[in-house]
This record gives C-alpha cells, structure tokens and sequence, in this order.
C-alpha cells in the first residue's frame, strides 16, 4: 500500500471552504481511480490552520497515473485554492 500524507496549511478562515471542496469534487474524483485505497481529509484538534490529506492506494504507480490525469489538473487546483502551503510525505505500509 501506497499511502500520501499531506500536510494544508490553509489560507485564513477558509477550513470550510476546503472541505466542502474535498466532500463535493475531491472525493468523488480521486475514488474513481485505479487502485485506489482511500481518502480522508483530516480536521485539527487544535491548530486550525493544519489539516492533514490522506491518501492510499495500492500501488505508487497508481498514484502516479491519478496526479498525471486530467481529472485531477481539474480538482487538485480547487482544493489547493484554499492553502497557503503543502507539506508531503510519502509511506509504503509494512505487510
């Protein structure tokens, strides 16, 4: 397994903005995907700025093939509209 964590800094006051992007057209898109795994869109507790993206999916491969396609060029620009910055961090799970 393939896993993405994402850190968003995200821009002022716009946390709900982004998560309605993530429910609306982010999720949707990314689950289409070939070997894709799953998605979450973590809230923080405390730091309100913070929010983590996790993605998985079977293979790195995968995910490559979702990052070159053009649905996401299309969705990744509307989530990314509402970060100040991204921080990425890429994992293969242990078996």
């Amino acid at each position: 397994m393939f896993v993405l964590h994402i850190g968003l800094v995200l821009k002022e006051a716009s946390g709900q903005s982004l998560e309605r992007t993530f429910v609306d057209e982010f999720r949707p898109a990314i689950s289409s995907q070939e070997g894709f795994s799953d998605v979450q869109l973590l809230r923080p507790v405390v730091d309100a700025a913070n929010y983590c993206l996790v993605i998985s999916f079977t293979a790195q491969e995968h995910q490559e093939k979702w990052v070159a396609s053009d649905l996401h060029q299309e969705v990744w620009p509307a989530l990314a509209k509402h970060c100040d910055d991204f921080i990425l961090n890429k994992y293969n799970s242990i078996q």
